[in-house]
This record gives C-alpha cells, structure tokens and sequence, in this order.
C-alpha cells in the first residue's frame, strides 16, 4: 500500500513537470521566431511589414482559437488536447523550416514563401491556443485547492522561462544554419508531445458531450478578473515595448548600446518574475488576497522608480520591481477566476482567458508606445493608475465574496 502511494505521488509529479515542460516549450516557440524569422524574411526578400504581419496573424489567431478551446477540451479531454497542440507544433515548426530554407535555396520566391509561411502560422497558433487552457485544468484538476496559486505560479513560470529560452536557443542554434533553430525546436516540441502520450493519464476527466452550464461572466463575477489579466499581461508587454525608447532616450546611447543595455533590463524583469512565482508563491502558499495586494504595491513602486530615478540602476530596480509585483500579480488573478467557477467550467475560463491575455499582449506594444509619444513619462502614470484601479476593482469584488477569498 505504502509503495502504491509513493509510486502514485511520483507519477503525479512526473506528469505535472512533463507539462510544465510543454508550456515552456510553447513560450518557446512563441518568442524564438522574433529572433529568428526577420533576418531569413529580409534574406528572401520580403518586406518588413510583411515580416511583422506573419507574426501578427499568429498572434490575432491565438486570440481566436483560445477563447474557441474550452469546449473541445471538456469533449476530447485536456491530455488528448496537449497532445493534439503539442503535435501541430512540431509538425508546423517544422514545415516552416524547410520552407525558408527552401526560400533561401530559390527554391521558391518571396511572394510563395509568405503564403506559405503565413497558412503555417495560422495552424501553428490554432493547435497551441489550446495548450495553456488544457495544461491549467488539469492541473488544478491534480491540485489541493490549498495550493492552487502555487500551480498557477509554476504555470506562469515556465512560460516566462520559455519565452526567455526562445531567443536565446534561436541565437546559439542559428550557428548551424539559419533554419537550423526551427528544425530542433520542432524536435524538442514533439519530444514533450511524445512523453505526455507514454507519461501523462488523466483519470480525473469525464467526458462531457453536453454542454456544461454557462459561465455567468458578470454576476459571478468573473468578467473583472478576465479584464484585469488582461490588463496585466498588457502592462508588461507594453513595458517591454516602451523600454528600448526610454534606455535610448534617457541616456543618449546609439543601437548597439541600446540593445546591450536592453537585455540586462529585460534579464532582471523576468528572473525577478521567475524568482517570485516559482520559489516565494510556492514557499509561503500566498493566498489570492496577499498575491493582489503585494503585485499592486511592488508595482506602483516600480512606477515610482521609473519615475523618480534617473540613473541606468534605477531602470534595472524598477524592471526588478516590476518583474516581481507581475510574479505575484499574475497568479493571483488566475487563481481569483478558478476559485469563482465549478470544476466543470474550468476548461471554458481558462480558454477565455487565455484569449484576453492574447489581446493584452497584442494591444500592450500599441497602447504604450503611443502613450510614449505623448511624453517620456505618461506611460508610467498611466500604468500606476492601472494598478490603483485594479486594486479598487479587487477590493469591491472581494466585499461580495468573502466566503471565497
């Protein structure tokens, strides 16, 4: 019985690492193909704008399909639905490969190329949109409610630790070939995508083949907490946009500067990100109440820092600060939503939310970069208030559902 329960509990971590390794794999292609599509498409002679509008359409795809995930997922069943996303992924990174390479050979013209390049794209977010939603069930499915924040956390995390692996694999990968970093990548995905098949079972899941009762988005309430994910992912976004024009701005450096100063700013957000939500959340077992109010005031001081301090090391302690109210913003939000809604209607909130937070990644680089343009400093206010007004948000929910939080 003892050696029954031991072998349980180290298949259940097995399955939850082999998962967590699927998301990092996702951020992972999801972030190395800014590395490494822009010097191949300039290289076969697409436009830039072109270039941006294939990273684009993938991106407004993801929105689409996320939000369209969370019935197919109670159907099929979360495993059958990581496999179905990790293996559009390998097959689609993959395809996308051969076709730039054969682009470079001239084998095919820059106008081929796009199309091509653009359909598989669209594939490759349709499957991964799928992935994020599938993995979150069931993991929380797997989970002690006591300790859901810590697995939202670790889901947070291991994204973040994809997309920061992304550019990087894309860059040291790239010295064996321009497409080289596609074709690995692909095998790296369908290497996770095989074990979850061999590793991974889901005794938990019950088919559903009616549809489970509808989320009452507004009188649950849900709604506020897919909007303030949203606006939490666009904060950061939008920060990473912004901050290439604040390093040049405020320090008068030319490009090649810029970008060696950028990557110590983007470095110290995301470790102190990382830090928070896979050593202190899981650590202490924050509860939802003490994640949202610690994310809001660590960020509103990393506003102030942006603001009030002048020099290169108060931008790296405001990205610092910044990174860190995310790490503990992030998992309280998501764990607010799953703590409003019955087990049944998880897969449908964590598909919808994965959709918002697509939007607010998509709208972040637009939102700040124009707020910048009004001034050096706007966009700081803007995002200070952001944070006030979603505590306030918080605390009027909270007042309503205090036999939840």
């Amino acid at each position: 019985m003892i050696f029954s329960a031991t072998d349980s509990s180290l298949h259940g971590r097995l399955s939850r690492w082999l998962l967590l390794s699927c998301l990092m794999a996702v951020g992972i292609g999801q972030s190395f193909i800014f590395t490494s599509l822009p010097p191949i498409g300039r290289e076969i002679g697409l436009a830039d704008v072109r270039i941006s509008t294939l990273i684009t359409a993938g991106a407004a795809t993801f929105v689409v399909a996320a939000f369209l995930w969370g019935s197919i997922i109670n159907r099929i069943g979360r495993v059958r639905s990581v496999i179905i996303g990790m293996s559009s992924y390998a097959i689609t990174i993959a395809l996308t490969g051969f076709v730039l390479q054969e682009a470079l050979a001239r084998q095919l013209s820059a106008e081929q190329t796009y199309y091509f390049v653009f359909a598989l794209r669209i594939v490759f977010s349709l499957g991964i949109a799928g992935v994020l939603p599938s993995i979150q069930t069931y993991l929380i499915a797997h989970t002690d409610i006591k300790r859901r924040s810590s697995t939202i956390a670790m889901i947070g995390a291991s994204f973040s630790i994809g997309m920061i692996l992304g550019p990087a694999f894309a860059s040291l990968l790239s010295s064996l070939g321009l497409t080289a970093p596609f074709y690995i990548i692909a095998l790296l995905a369908g290497c996770a995508g095989l074990l979850v098949v061999f590793f991974v079972k889901d005794a938990k899941h019950v088919r559903q083949f009616e549809k489970p009762p509808a989320i009452n988005w507004f009188t649950q309430p849900v709604m506020p907490f897919l909007c303030m994910s949203s606006l939490s992912i666009l904060s950061m976004t939008g920060v990473q946009q912004i901050m290439s024009f604040l390093i040049q701005d405020r320090f008068q450096l030319d490009v090649a500067q810029t970008t060696h100063q950028l990557g110590f700013a983007m470095m110290t957000m995301s470790c102190f990100s990382i830090l928070v939500q896979m050593i202190l959340v899981p650590r202490f077992q924050l509860g939802v109440v003490t994640l949202i109010f610690s994310g809001v005031g660590v960020g509103v001081l990393a506003q102030f820092a942006f603001i009030f301090l002048d020099s290169y090391a108060g931008v790296l302690l405001a990205m610092g600060l910044f990174g860190a109210g995310f790490g503990f913003l992030f998992p309280g939000i998501v764990t607010a939503q799953t703590l409003l809604v019955k087990d049944s209607q998880q897969s449908r909130l964590a598909s919808v939310n994965a959709s918002m937070q697509g939007l607010g990644a998509a709208l972040g680089p637009v939102i700040l970069a124009s707020l910048y343009q009004l001034g050096q400093l706007v966009p700081f206010f803007a995002l200070m208030c952001s944070l006030i007004f979603m505590l306030g948000a918080f605390i009027y929910c909270r007042s309503t559902l205090r036999h939840v939080f």
